[in-house]
C-alpha cells in the first residue's frame, strides 16, 4: 500500500492525468512551431539527433517535447526514431486551436486568478498575442472552416468584398484568387494581425488587389475603401458587437453606411447551452472561459437569431460547423426599406 506521500494513491490519478495533459497541450503547440507535424506529414519517421541538428534544436528539449506528445499518443518513440501515433491526424488538424489557447491567450489564462479579482482588472488586464491568434485562426480556417465558407458563397454575385476582423487577410486572398475581377478590403484592430497579413500579401503578390486597414470595424464610415462593398464577411468577431442594443445599432449602421451591400456572411461561435460539462466539445470551454475573463459577453444562438430582423436583415440560411463547435455562418441579406 502507498504511504500517501509518494503520490501513488488512487486520489492522485485524476491530478496526474490533468497535469500531464497540460504539458501535452503545450507540446502540441510546440510541435507545430518546430515542424513535427510537417515532417511526419511527409515522412514515415524522423531521427531525433538528426532532426535536432538539421533544425538547430536543443536535443534534450526536443526529446522532452516528443515524450510529452507520446502521452497523448500523438507520436510513438522507439529509441531515436519518432513515428506517427494513434492520434496524430486528430492533433495535426486541431493544432491551430491549441496555438490559439497556448500562445494566443496563454498570458490571459496564466493570470486567470489575478483577473478574477476585480482589483486585477486594470486598463491593460487583457493580454493576448494578436499575431499568434491570427496565425492560429488562419490554420483553423483552412482546416475546418473554408469548405463551408465557399459553399455559402455559391450563387452569390459580388465585385468588392470586405472582411471585418480580417486577421491576416487570408480569407480575402482566397476570394481574390477565386475571381480575378474581385477587389478586397479588410479591417482589423490588431496591428500584429495586419503585419502578418501585409507580409503574406507581399509574398503572394496580392497587395494591389487586397488592402488591409488597421482600424475599428465598428466605424466603417471613416474608411472610404468600404463605400462600394457588396459582399461583407466577418469570422469569429461578431460577439464583439454585443451587448444586444449595440449589436442591433451596428447591424443597422452597416446597412445604411454601405448602400451597395447585398450579402453579409457573419460567422461566429455562440454560447453553448446544450452540453453538460462532461460532454463539452473541443474549443468551447477555452473560448467561453477566455471571453468571460475578458468581460466579453457571448450570445446564444437564439439571441443571435433575435437581432437580425430588428436590425433590418433577413437570415436566408445558416451553415453550422462541427468544429469549432457552436459556430454558425449566418447568411444575411438587407431588407429593403
Amino acid at each position: 500500500m502507498s504511504d500517501g506521500i509518494t503520490g501513488h494513491t488512487i486520489e492522485y490519478k485524476r491530478s496526474a492525468e490533468l497535469f500531464n495533459s497540460s504539458i501535452a497541450t503545450w507540446a502540441v503547440s510546440a510541435a507545430w512551431d518546430i515542424g513535427i507535424f510537417r515532417v511526419l506529414d511527409g515522412a514515415d519517421s524522423f531521427d531525433i539527433p538528426s532532426y535536432a541538428a538539421e533544425k538547430g534544436l536543443h536535443e534534450p528539449s526536443l526529446r522532452a517535447t516528443v515524450r510529452a506528445l507520446t502521452y497523448a499518443e500523438v507520436v510513438e518513440v522507439d529509441g531515436d526514431r519518432v513515428t506517427r501515433g494513434a492520434t496524430f491526424e486528430e492533433f495535426s488538424r486541431a493544432k491551430g486551436l491549441f496555438q490559439w489557447l497556448t500562445k494566443g491567450y496563454g498570458s490571459l489564462f496564466q493570470r486567470m486568478g489575478e483577473v478574477t479579482h476585480t482589483a486585477g482588472r486594470g486598463d491593460d488586464f487583457i493580454r493576448r498575442d494578436a499575431t499568434a491568434v491570427s496565425i492560429a485562426c488562419r490554420d483553423v480556417n483552412e482546416v475546418f472552416m473554408d469548405e463551408a465558407f465557399f459553399n455559402a458563397l455559391a450563387g452569390l454575385e459580388f465585385s468588392v468584398a470586405a472582411d471585418l476582423g480580417c486577421g491576416s487577410g487570408e480569407r480575402l486572398v482566397q476570394l481574390a484568387r477565386r475571381d480575378p475581377t474581385v477587389r478586397c478590403v479588410g479591417i482589423d484592430i490588431a496591428k500584429g494581425a495586419i503585419d502578418v497579413g501585409e507580409k503574406a500579401l507581399a509574398e503572394s503578390g496580392m497587395q494591389h488587389r487586397v488592402k488591409l486597414i488597421q482600424g475599428d470595424a465598428r466605424k466603417l464610415s471613416q474608411y472610404p475603401e468600404f463605400k462600394d462593398v457588396d459582399l461583407m464577411t466577418s469570422y469569429l468577431m461578431g460577439h464583439d458587437f454585443w451587448p444586444r442594443e449595440d449589436c442591433v445599432a451596428l447591424l443597422r449602421s452597416i446597412r445604411t453606411e454601405l448602400p451597395n451591400l447585398k450579402y453579409f456572411l457573419l460567422a461566429d461561435t455562440h454560447r453553448d447551452t446544450t452540453n453538460q460539462i462532461s460532454d463539452i466539445p473541443l474549443f468551447t470551454l477555452g473560448f467561453e472561459t477566455a471571453h468571460a475573463l475578458m468581460g466579453q459577453y457571448i450570445p446564444s444562438l437564439e439571441e443571435w437569431e433575435s437581432v437580425f430582423e430588428e436590425a433590418g436583415w433577413k437570415c436566408t440560411a445558416q451553415h453550422a460547423y462541427s468544429t469549432p463547435s457552436s459556430t454558425v455562418i449566418f447568411q444575411l441579406e438587407p431588407v429593403s426599406a
